[in-house]
Formats: structure tokens, C-alpha cells, sequence
């Protein structure tokens, strides 16, 4: 399996090799086409764009979601201190199983914006390095509000950006922080 560059749709494309990878045996075909996307929207808004580093801690929104679980990996493969926001607590469960690095206080409510309290609690009012944000509305502003001096806010979701929303100078004055919009539009 592999991507290309462009949009690109044929019967026969000739990638990079380095854009090319084995489909494990247990896989399926279809289940082998969720990975590519998903991984490289994560690899370029944590990596590329966030420049994650060693030791840094995380904010993954939705984190039982096929982003969220891809982030989760990548962060914890940088050795990060992971939190995540989830629905449920089947959802919390299921990443317990998957990833037992990840401990209770890793996890907050993503169906309001008490995760902001939990992070500042967790993180001695410091916050966290990165936020790798797909929420919108008072969400997104509870979510720039988690970030460390310095932080870097990693905006994948499209429903702010489309709406045109404002920031306000609040919050711009109070925090330094890098914004970034992670998109692969033109890329996938």
C-alpha cells in the first residue's frame, strides 16, 4: 500500500518508495486503508508542524477516535506525558487496554470544558506543551486555555477555521502560543 502526492487517482501510480509500506497479514485491505491518512495528518501536526520533543506534554482531543489513538502513539513513541479527553468511560477503558502507559488522571470529559480544571490541576497550573485540538465553540477556547507559555495549538478541526472564528485578545494577550491549522487538503 502507499499515498501520492495530488490527489492522486489511477489504475497504476508510481510513489516514492518511501511512501510505500507492507499491509501486516491480520490486516484487511480496508482496514489497511484508514492508516494513512489518519497517520500523516498526525505525524504533520505533531511533528512537522508541533515539533514535538521528548518530555513535552500532550492534550489529545477525542482520544478513542482513529486520530486520537494515532496521536496517542506518536506522542508516546516522543516519550510525552499524554492527556486525552474521551466521552465515556468504555472509551477511557479502551485506552487503558490499548495503551497502558496511560494512567487515570491521563483523562478528562470532552463533553464539556472541565478538562481545562483537570489539565491546569494535573500540570500544577502550568499547563501543557502542545494541544492537538479538534473541538470547537467554548470547547476551543477551553482548549487554548490549557496551553503552557510557549505552547503550540494544533487546530485539525475544520468547523472553527469554516466559521471564521475570532480569538479573542484575552486570550492572545494572556498566553504565548504558536497556532497552527494542520491540513492535508492538497496533500491526501
Amino acid at each position: 500500500m502507499g499515498i501520492v502526492e495530488n490527489q492522486g487517482l489511477a489504475w497504476h501510480v508510481f510513489p516514492e518508495p518511501c511512501f510505500l509500506f507492507d499491509v501486516p497479514e491480520s490486516w484487511t485491505l480496508e482496514d489497511a486503508a484508514t492508516v494513512p491518512t489518519v497517520y500523516l495528518t498526525v505525524f504533520y501536526a505533531l511533528v512537522v508542524r508541533g515539533q514535538v520533543k521528548a518530555g513535552e506534554s500532550v492534550l489529545i482531543h477525542s482520544g478513542s477516535g482513529g486520530i486520537g489513538q494515532a496521536a496517542i502513539t506518536v506522542a508516546l513513541s516522543y516519550g510525552c506525558k499524554i492527556y486525552t479527553t474521551v466521552g465515556t468511560q468504555e472509551k477511557r477503558d479502551f485506552l487503558i487496554q490499548k495503551f497502558p502507559k496511560l494512567t487515570q488522571d491521563c483523562f478528562a470529559s470532552s463533553r464539556d470544558n472541565s478538562f481545562h480544571r483537570h489539565i491546569m490541576r494535573q500540570t500544577n497550573g502550568l499547563g501543557v506543551d502542545l494541544v492537538l485540538n479538534s473541538l470547537s465553540g467554548e470547547l476551543f477556547e477551553a482548549s487554548l486555555r490549557c496551553l503552557a507559555k510557549n505552547g503550540r495549538f494544533l487546530e485539525i478541526g475544520k468547523y472553527d477555521l469554516s466559521q471564521n472564528r475570532q480569538i479573542g485578545m484575552d486570550i492572545a494577550h494572556q498566553f504565548h502560543f504558536l497556532f497552527n491549522c494542520c491540513s492535508f487538503v492538497h496533500f491526501c
